[in-house]
């Protein structure tokens, strides 16, 4: 986790809401490899919320704390991602329900806490996108690192950078990060090899794939 103390940015570059809708439509595995096979946070981060989509732009809120959590919801825009560099921490919680219902109704798209949650079945109930570590009843005692907390400032989760205006998008096989720079790029590079791959596939419908031909050229015995 990258520390900047006591720092509160409230400019962030994001991309349209033309180009997050276009990504929410791809799947994390399309855009991993559009992105070269980098960019995907570990597997322990896990979508919580079945059946929903993460997509949104990265308002980044450093540390466990709740106040400093507090601003970034306050700075965060419809449409954008919270995202909580909690620094990977299983003891505790540091997201739950209540705060799920408040973000949705200021037109927050989703949170992803580097870090355990809580009120699962409420975040579900809720419709509420949420990426997290796992879940456990006990959160915090606050304030809980309030010294060393900032707002929009890069992070670093999983050894991947997020700076504010990446898109995050999470769905049930993982999530992606897209670099606010990337994103027009990822978006047309995405759509193309979707469409070449469906070409590709329809083309082999009901016919051998050649595999076995394949290994006999490279020395395998065919018995």
């Amino acid at each position: 986790m990258t520390m900047s103390v006591r720092e509160i940015h409230t400019t962030v570059d994001r991309p349209t809401r033309e180009e997050i809708d276009a990504l929410s439509q791809v799947p994390v595995a399309s855009i991993v490899d559009a992105l070269g096979k980098r960019g995907a946070l570990s597997y322990c981060l896990r979508l919580l919320t079945p059946g929903l989509v993460l997509c949104g732009s990265a308002v980044t809120a450093l540390g466990p704390d709740v106040t400093v959590r507090r601003a970034a919801i306050d700075l965060a825009q419809p449409g954008d991602i919270v995202v909580v560099a909690a620094g990977g921490a299983k003891e505790r919680s540091c997201f739950g329900g209540v705060t799920a219902e408040h973000m949705q109704s200021r037109g927050i798209a989703g949170v992803l806490v580097d870090g355990m949650v809580r009120d699962v079945a409420e975040l579900r109930r809720l419709g509420f996108p949420v990426v997290a570590r796992g879940t456990t009843p006990l959160n915090y005692e606050y304030p809980a690192g309030l010294e060393n907390g900032a707002v929009n400032v890069p992070v670093v989760i999983d050894g991947v950078r997020i700076t504010p205006g990446d898109v995050l998008v999470g769905d049930e096989d993982g999530t992606v990060v897209v670099a606010r720079a990337q994103v027009a790029d990822v978006i047309a590079t995405t759509r193309a090899a979707i469409a070449a791959e469906t070409q590709k596939w329809a083309a082999r419908r009901g016919r051998s794939l050649g595999a076995v031909e394949q290994l006999t050229a490279h020395g395998y015995k065919i018995i």
